[in-house]
């Protein structure tokens, strides 16, 4: 499909206005494109499809999930994980150094020196630890922070020194000098930081979120920060996308926005890509493909 919504032939090039593709891969383009709306319409109007491969790695989407069940397999991509390791580090070392203070004092002409600190030492607790968690937390690391990841599944896990269970989740935020959200949006996550959540972590952490803006309670989070526990929120994510312009989270002076855009980097589609001309070699040589999600995901929906 080219960027007129039209679809064409890969060896000639003749439009082709009646798609009964076997596979289909929804890369990047498909999803911030001015016409992801044809393409799903397409997609969903064949019926059914052997195989497809999505750029991302979520599921809370009604469109997937639509695809997901007319598809006999469906497999999603983590690679952006790398990207989206590294808008958390940049966030947390903004935090760590004062950045909001300093160009505060800048725009100011204010030469005042600030206390900072180092992420050597650091304490994290990362919710959700799965591909973005592990690439954390690998990083975190390496640059001398300790790492607690929660999650559903018990054991070990890359780049973390302790996994606990989720229902531990409220009882190790008092230790957190930041605590990262990279979790799926379910019945069970929805809403999962609210007052309680909030008035557990540290009167001086940094809460960001990497998962879903709706495992926030933003109404919470302001009055929280407001009252001055945590000290600052990082969000990539927002309840309503795009943000509502009179959303109060616009202009609080302790909160980060970007607009779920952590992931966003040339290398990151280049890995989507990577991804899927992988499984396309697996697919043509009748081998079992990577990040298959099992067909009941969908049926459940």
């Amino acid at each position: 499909m080219d960027e007129d919504g039209l679809f064409s032939h890969a060896g000639d090039g003749t439009v082709v206005h009646d798609i009964r593709p076997d596979i289909v891969f929804g890369n990047t383009d498909v999803w911030f494109g001015d016409h992801v709306r044809d393409f799903m319409i397409a997609v969903l109007k064949t019926g059914g499809i052997d195989w497809f491969q999505s750029s991302a790695a979520g599921l809370d989407n009604a469109a997937l999930i639509s695809v997901g069940k007319i598809s006999r397999l469906y497999t999603t991509n983590h690679t952006q994980s790398e990207a989206m390791a590294e808008w958390a580090l940049w966030q947390a070392f903004d935090f760590l150094k004062c950045g909001p203070q300093h160009r505060a004092q800048q725009a100011d002409g204010n030469w005042s020196r600030l206390e900072m600190r180092e992420m050597m030492g650091s304490r994290w607790l990362i919710v959700g630890y799965g591909s973005i968690g592990s690439a954390v937390g690998k990083r975190v690391q390496l640059l001398g922070g300790h790492v607690t990841g929660a999650r559903r599944s018990p054991g070990p896990a890359e780049g973390a020194d302790h996994i606990v269970p989720m229902a531990l989740v409220k009882s190790e935020l008092a230790q957190a000098d930041v605590v990262l959200l990279s979790l799926p949006l379910t019945d069970e996550t929805e809403g999962l930081v609210d007052e309680e959540f909030l008035s557990a972590m540290r009167p001086d952490a940094l809460l960001m979120n990497l998962g879903r803006g709706q495992l926030i309670d933003e109404g919470a989070l302001v009055a929280a920060l407001d009252a001055g526990r945590p000290a600052f929120a990082a969000v990539d994510v927002t309840a309503e996308e795009p943000l509502p312009k009179d959303s109060p989270l616009w202009h609080h002076p302790k909160i980060a926005i970007t607009p779920h855009n952590s992931a966003m980097t040339q290398a990151t589609y280049i890995r989507a890509d990577e991804t899927f001309l992988d499984n396309l070699q697996r697919y043509l040589a009748g081998e079992p493909l990577k990040h298959v999600v099992p067909p009941e995901t969908f049926a459940n929906e």
